[in-house]
């Protein structure tokens, strides 16, 4: 299991970024102590920095690839996954389906047409079919209204094609996605166990008959269910109101921004207010990970200054469309 005593932590710290090796991890000024593991530039832990203020230093949070960097890169491909990996990335998410033959290979959209030169489903189709589809077939770069990787096909990824490309000590989420999530799960838990994978691999899913499936499994490690999550973050932003937290190690991930409907019932009737919440705050951390047992993730973060807010409250990571960008915000260089 991927806990914050793993070496992962202390691996973070010496990864090339931008083509430059970092001595030490990032700090950043923090209103709590370090993580576990944090403010080491060496398997020995000797100390990197600590804020003047405040007398000790924060890890930056974990840059994360969602889709495999889905703003720079087909998503959910090889070529999202080496190239996120390249830029900077510290861990990868990506997303999983079944095909109609029981293989788990990466694609998000229920429509095949929405990404590559198919149409259907992925469930209606051989794995043989959906390998032979280029799902960079619609992208196109930032600015842009060319499609290059027509011309360059990038092509549908089984989940076992991915692994290759993902070394071993790196942090990967799997985000499962299926209309009939069991047997994806027992599918996704059977190729990471044949490939030796499942340490530095974390289970989430929207499903909690998914996520519950691979929990079962006993040897994977599962993200706190979606809807435990919301709950416990919408508990405490509007009630107030502090949940025992999960076991030590669990990884929990939701939006960093939210809108969500309000409704209140009067005498004279009910009113609806639409509201946008930001639940990764201060109280949240503090309440949900008071003594930095486990592992939070802010999804959909979108720029430095609240990269660096989110680090000073001890947010563990934070899952970026663009980890080329993203880089820049964690060690302050730019490309």
């Amino acid at each position: 299991m991927f806990s914050k005593q793993h070496p992962f932590w202390t691996r973070v710290a010496g990864i090339t970024t931008l083509g430059l090796v970092l001595g030490v991890a990032p700090m950043i000024a923090a209103d709590r102590p370090p993580k576990v593991g944090a403010g080491t530039g060496t398997e020995t832990g000797t100390e990197t920095g600590t804020d003047s203020e405040t007398g000790y230093g924060q890890e930056a949070p974990l840059i994360v690839a969602h889709r495999a960097g889905t703003a720079d890169y087909p998503e959910n491909t090889r070529e999202g996954i080496r190239g996120s990996l390249e830029d900077g990335a510290d861990a990868l998410w990506i997303t999983v389906q079944l095909s109609r033959d029981g293989v788990p290979v990466l694609y998000r959209p229920i429509g095949l047409d929405e990404k590559t030169n198919g149409t259907g489903t992925v469930a209606e189709k051989t794995v043989a079919e959906l390998t032979a589809l280029n799902a960079g077939w619609n992208f196109r770069p930032r600015g842009s209204e060319e499609t290059p990787y027509r011309d360059a096909p990038a092509l549908l990824p089984t989940l076992r094609q991915a692994l290759a490309d993902i070394p071993a000590d790196r942090l990967l989420f799997l985000d499962l996605k299926q209309a009939d999530p069991v047997p994806l799960a027992d599918a996704v838990v059977a190729v990471l166990r044949d490939a030796e994978r499942t340490e530095n691999t974390v289970i989430y899913s929207t499903d909690a008959a998914a996520s519950g499936r691979a929990r079962d499994a006993g040897d994977v490690q599962v993200a706190e269910d979606r809807d435990v999550t919301r709950k416990r973050l919408l508990d405490i932003a509007l009630a107030h109101e502090c949940e025992p937290p999960p076991a030590a190690g669990t990884w929990m991930a939701f939006e960093d921004r939210r809108k969500i409907t309000v409704s209140e019932t009067f005498t004279s009737g009910t009113t609806k207010s639409e509201v946008e919440v930001t639940p990764w705050d201060r109280e949240a951390v503090r309440c949900i990970d008071p003594t930095d047992r486990v592992n939070l993730m802010a999804i959909g973060v979108a720029d430095a200054e609240r990269y660096r807010d989110l680090a000073r409250v001890g947010v563990d990571a934070v899952l970026v469309d663009s980890p080329r960008d993203a880089v820049s915000w964690k060690y302050g260089h730019s490309r």
